[in-house]
């Protein structure tokens, strides 16, 4: 089928359960697209548009799932698709012009975008979107827990973690890490990863994350946002946050950790990060990511393993969290809103589509499509079983129901000045130490907050 392709040039948790209803099927109405009965819409003569980011491994597959969908329904898709970094700029420049498209993919960062969302709760009710087999935990993901508007159906559940190649730490006589690894053994084993191989121990790392991981870590009760997204959550303690500071700051001074021009070449690009080609033993990663860099590292002989994040101290709070990977969202103004709930509805609970996906985008949350999933030993091969055993693992620790998901409005604002002027800052000497880095961030954190309160 014929089709208008838009391919955008690449650029080099669980949430607190909110109660979401699972909907009765309407009488006489089949609503499970797996169900032999199903009726497919005919929606010859339509379009619908699409936009996501992602890898070339995710372009791929998502392309194909298109393809089935446009059989199915006889509908015309034009899709576009970017890199994590360009999507958000594209996708504001399109926001601006009011020509988003009908479908979208949106992350946890929804708050800053909600204006473009349209809620999905009487499309839920209705069964047009069929939550049957997906848990009101899972679809609370995606919900605004201030009004209880479902944002968007989650792609799948993921989690930030570690991935390393073990065949390196071997090779330095460096343990492998285990679940309750601490900053200290993190640091211990980049010192020695570099100084026997020569190059930086770690190459991809989302600093934000790591450090707002660090403040969950320190003290119980402690998150850098609160759970709900309504204010900070760490008593303006800044003690965490220069602890981390420092220790980063030091391990990328000593070479262990690739410089900033190192990392903003790699950008959100796991496939070409230094790890697949054997050069880094470490990335931090988000779990979906594991097969596409898995892919990658395996053309050049490399197996990676996946471990969690290290923590402060071996029996403290790991600071992690299950939460939404991205998710499909439509469009607030699109005139084809019917239509494109019908293909969020595919895209999300057919096990024809999410046999081809394969948990790429995360672990599905639908029930009965990841058992098919597992149960097929064609797809559920040793890296997919890996990427599900560390969200059972993360999801199993006691403390990962503490850690907020939350991303509000302000956030994205906030993380940007924390690497570009103060972690950044820090490596290019303007700040004494990461006390110092520390306390002037908090400052600007707070001004930013209040900002965006007082547009709202």
């Amino acid at each position: 089928m014929k089709r208008k392709l838009f391919a955008l040039v690449m650029a080099t948790a669980m949430a607190a359960t909110v109660a979401v209803p699972v909907f009765a099927e309407e009488a006489g109405t089949v609503t499970d697209v797996n169900d032999p009965n199903y009726v497919w819409p005919d929606y010859s003569g339509e379009t619908l548009s699409i936009m996501w980011w992602g890898s070339d491994t995710r372009h791929q597959k998502t392309i194909e799932v298109i393809e089935k969908y446009e059989e199915l329904t006889g509908i015309d898709i034009e899709y576009e698709y970017a890199d994590g970094t360009s999507y958000w700029t594209v996708f504001q420049a399109k926001m601006a012009g009011n020509e988003l498209p009908d479908v979208f993919q949106m992350g946890n960062n929804w708050a800053t975008y909600y204006d473009t969302i349209e809620p999905l709760n009487s499309y839920i009710e209705s069964g047009a979107i069929d939550t049957s087999s997906i848990s009101d935990s899972m679809l609370a993901t995606t919900v605004n827990n201030a009004n209880g508007e479902v944002t968007g159906i989650s792609n799948g559940a993921n989690a930030r973690c570690f991935a390393y190649n073990p065949a390196i730490f071997d090779e330095c006589g460096v343990a492998h890490p285990t679940e309750n690894w601490t900053w200290d053994d993190f640091a211990a084993a980049c010192r020695t990863i570099t100084e026997q191989t020569g190059n930086p121990a770690i190459t991809t790392v989302e600093y934000n994350c790591l450090l707002y991981s660090v403040v969950t870590q320190w003290k119980e009760g402690y998150n850098f946002y609160a759970m709900d997204g309504s204010d900070f959550a760490f008593e303006g303690d800044t003690e965490p946050i220069a602890y981390f500071m420092n220790l980063y700051n030091d391990l990328m001074n000593e070479g262990c950790i690739g410089d900033w021009g190192i990392q903003n070449e790699i950008g959100q690009n796991v496939e070409a990060d230094w790890i697949a080609y054997g050069d880094a033993a470490m990335i931090m990663l988000s779990s979906n990511q594991f097969q596409a860099l898995s892919n990658a590292a395996s053309e050049n002989g490399i197996e990676l393993e996946l471990c969690t994040l290290p923590r402060v101290s071996a029996d403290g709070q790991s600071g992690m969290v299950v939460r939404s990977s991205q998710e499909m969202s439509i469009y607030s103004k699109s005139e084809k809103k019917d239509i494109a709930a019908n293909f969020i509805n595919y895209f999300v609970n057919s096990i024809e589509a999410n046999k081809i996906l394969n948990c790429e985008r995360g672990v599905s949350i639908n029930s009965a499509v990841l058992e098919a999933l597992k149960e097929d030993t064609a797809l559920t091969d040793e890296t997919t079983a890996k990427v599900y055993d560390i969200i059972d693992l993360i999801g199993s620790i006691e403390d990962t129901k503490n850690s907020s998901p939350a991303e509000p409005t302000a956030n994205e604002e906030i993380s940007d000045v924390l690497k570009k002027e103060y972690a950044q800052g820090l490596t290019n000497g303007s700040y004494e130490n990461g006390e110092a880095a520390a306390e002037a961030f908090w400052a600007e954190a707070q001004e930013i907050w209040a900002k965006f309160e007082a547009q709202e």
